[in-house]
Order: C-alpha cells, then structure tokens, then sequence
C-alpha cells in the first residue's frame, strides 16, 4: 500500500490538472454548457480591433459594423466609447466624437489614455484651455506610464495656439521625464531654430542623433539650416549630402536641389515666433491662437507625426487583452502611424481578405451567436489570437514576442520573402484550420 500511494496521488494531481474548460448544467441538470473561456469584454475588444483595421483602410461601414457589435458585448466598456470617438472624429462628426468621450469619462474619469485622447481631440478642434486641461489630468494619474508622451503632445497643442513659452516647458518635461525621446528632442530642435537659439538646438540634434540610429529628411534638413544659418557651411554642406544620398525622392531632398531649402517647416514656424514678438497674430482678447498650418501626409511619415503633430494613445486601449498583455502600450489610432488611404471599397475588401480582417470577423461569429447557449458536440468555442501591426514591428520581433516559430506564423498567415508587413494587418497566432476544427 505504501508504495501505491505516490502512484495514486500522481493520478489525482493528473486529473485535477487536465479540466481546461468550466461546465455549467441547463435546467435539465443533465446536459453541460461549455462556457467560452474569453470573457465578452475580451470578444468586445477584438471586435474594437477589426473596427479600427477596418477604419484605417477606409472601410468605415464595416468598421462601425464591428464597434456596434462590441458594444453588444460589452455596452459598459470604456474602450468602445473612445474607439467611437475616434470613429466619429475620422468622418468628421466632431459632435458625436465630443458624447462618445463624455460617455467613456462618465464609465471611467480615471482612464488616463481616454484623457490625453480627448485632450488632443480638443487641440485639434482649437479648443485649447480644455485641451490642456485634459491632458495634465492624464499626467496626474499615478498609473500613468505615456507621461512623457502626453508632455509632449501639450507642447505641440501650446504651439499650435502660438504659446511659445509654454511649449518649451512642456518639451522640457517630456524630455526630463524620457532622455532619449527622439521626437521630444527633434521638437525641441524645431522650436529653438524658430527663436534663432541655433546653438542651444544644436546641443538638441547632437542628442537627437545619439538618441536614436535613424535618420529621416526632416531632420536632416533641420540639421542643414541649423548650421547654415550659423555659418558652418562644410557641416550643412555634410548634412545636405547625406539628404540627398540617403533620401533622393523626398521633398526635402528635391527642395535642396532646387533652391537649398530656401524654406523649411521649422522657418514657417520661426516667421510665427517673430510676428508674434513684433506683436502681431492677436485677437481682441490678446490671446495667441495663430494654428500651424498641418503637415503634409509626407511629412507626417517622416516624422512619425499626425497632420498636426499630436499623437493619440489609443491602440493600447482597443487591443484584445490577450494581446495587450504581450504588447507594450501601443498607440493606433495612432495618428503617427497612419498613412494615406486612397482605395475603393472593393479594394479596401480586398485589403482586409489579404490581411486577415474578415477571415477573423468570421471566426468571431461562432462565438457571438452561441455565447450563451449550448454548443454542438461539447466543443468549447474559440476566440482566434491575433496581433495587429504596428509601427516597428517586425515578423521576428513578433515571433519573439509570443515565442512563436517564424515558419510557423509565416505558413497561418500565408508570407512570403521578404516578410513586407503593413501597419494595421492583422497576423494570426494560432493555425486557423486547427481552430477552426476545434
């Protein structure tokens, strides 16, 4: 008997440990219902994720189809309130998108990310006092981990209301609060060039280079003014090499060739320095409220900001859980990532096939109609893993990431070499014919 008793509580822990579903008994008590593990938050979220790939891609009908959906799931969710902000926001129905962030602040006045969103919302629509408001509420939060960012974000805001001074405070914080911020530090290069601080923002491109590895036209084309208007005309002569070396196509490349980029975003924005110290660009109440005029879709690629440098944090609010845990706190709507959409809707259809959006929207419908019912065959219902890309994200950096082999998330997700991935695709994270069988 002795020696059967290891053998024996072997074979309970075994037993204890095999049970991977939850069982609940209808009326009947005699038949199980197979309870999804996915909670209906979590269907909700990936139903906000499909939404906002579906928005990215111009496909706004089918976007609106699956926040609605979400909002069956989960109508008490606060990241379906500010996905339908953003919606509202990105077809222009600034009204609807000001009630939606009213009504996620109204589940959660805490939310730091609904806070600095509807913040940069506000400074997109001129609003700037309450702007600011919201956006040092989010900093306040001690949770908060994108401090530096929001900081940044209310600088950009004080310059579009031509509040120079306070900008340069706010640049000074995000940069306290992250050293090595290369889009802090390239804003903080822009402002000191507009006030013909030149030395003081080359102290900041020296950061700035040793900060980050990648070189964009934008600040190349900085660099060149900031020594050119000191004089140094080997060093800008140096500069203006690597821009049309590095970056032949770019706007700044061929404004070099054609007139040494007499003009630059920065010299713009250094004419609205000097006509406000000349006293000029006030209202009747003396408040500076001048807007830059926004960037181009092209520059908002190179420099990894939204038409009108703000940044929103919003992806890290909408990504299924599962995903959330593994990502660090992302941002898409992430207005710095999004790019140009000029499809059709039958292409943007095409799109969404080619990166999984429908073929995932179809995996979800199981468990939508059948959530609280009983399943054929006692199988539980599966909500497939997905991971939506994102700006720097690479197949490998992805692989690692969830410890995935590459083949293997190359063969679910049909890729070919080289491994070319768009933001906003989808990737599976599981083989779909063996999820789907399940």
């Amino acid at each position: 008997m002795t020696k059967l008793l290891p053998f024996i509580i072997a074979l309970l822990t075994t037993s204890t440990l095999t049970a991977c579903v939850t069982q609940n008994y209808g009326n009947d008590k005699a038949t199980p219902l197979i309870e999804n593990e996915s909670s209906k938050n979590e269907i909700a979220m990936t139903r906000i994720s499909l939404g906002l790939g579906y928005l990215k891609m111009g496909n706004t009908q089918q976007a609106k189809l699956n926040l609605e959906k979400a909002k069956r799931f989960a109508p008490n969710l606060v990241q379906v309130y500010t996905a339908f902000a953003h919606y509202y926001d990105t077809v222009g129905e600034p009204d609807l998108a000001t009630q939606a962030y009213e009504q996620a602040l109204s589940l959660d006045g805490q939310d730091a990310d609904t806070l600095n969103n509807y913040g940069v919302f506000l400074c997109r629509h001129e609003k700037y006092a309450a702007a600011e408001k919201q956006m040092l509420k989010a900093i306040a939060i001690p949770s908060y981990i994108l401090v530096a960012q929001s900081y940044e974000n209310l600088a950009l805001c004080q310059l579009k209301a031509q509040q120079f001074e306070k900008a340069e405070i706010y640049l000074e914080k995000a940069i306290a609060h992250s050293p090595n911020r290369a889009s802090s530090l390239l804003q903080m290069m822009r402002l000191q060039y507009a006030k013909s601080e030149y030395k003081s923002a080359q102290t900041y491109l020296h950061r700035f280079e040793k900060s980050t590895r990648r070189f964009n036209p934008d600040a190349l084309a900085l660099a060149f003014k900031i020594f050119e208007k000191q004089g140094n005309k080997r060093i800008s002569k140096n500069y203006a090499n690597m821009l049309v070396k590095m970056f032949p196509h770019s706007f700044e490349s061929k404004q070099y060739i054609l007139n040494e980029l007499s003009v630059i975003d920065a010299d713009k924005l250094a004419e609205e320095y000097r006509a406000l110290q000349r006293g000029e660009h006030t209202n009747s109440n003396k408040k500076r409220v001048v807007v830059l005029s926004p960037k181009t879709s092209v520059n908002e690629e190179k420099t990894g900001l939204s038409r009108d440098g703000l940044k929103p944090i919003m992806a890290n609010s909408v990504m299924p859980t599962k995903v959330e845990e593994a990502e660090l706190k992302a941002k898409s709507f992430n207005a710095n990532e999004t790019s140009e959409v000029k499809t059709t809707v039958k292409q943007n259809e095409a799109n969404a096939k080619d990166s999984g959006l429908v073929q995932v929207e179809k995996a979800l419908e199981t468990p939508e109609a059948k959530i609280d019912e009983p399943v054929e065959d006692d199988k539980p219902m599966v909500s497939l893993p997905i991971h939506v890309v994102k700006k720097g994200d690479s197949l490998f950096a992805i692989s690692k990431q969830y410890n995935i082999v590459m083949k293997s998330l190359q063969r679910w997700n049909k890729l070919r070499r080289p491994y070319i991935l768009k933001i906003g695709d989808v990737l599976y994270l599981a083989d779909p014919k063996s999820a789907a069988n399940r």
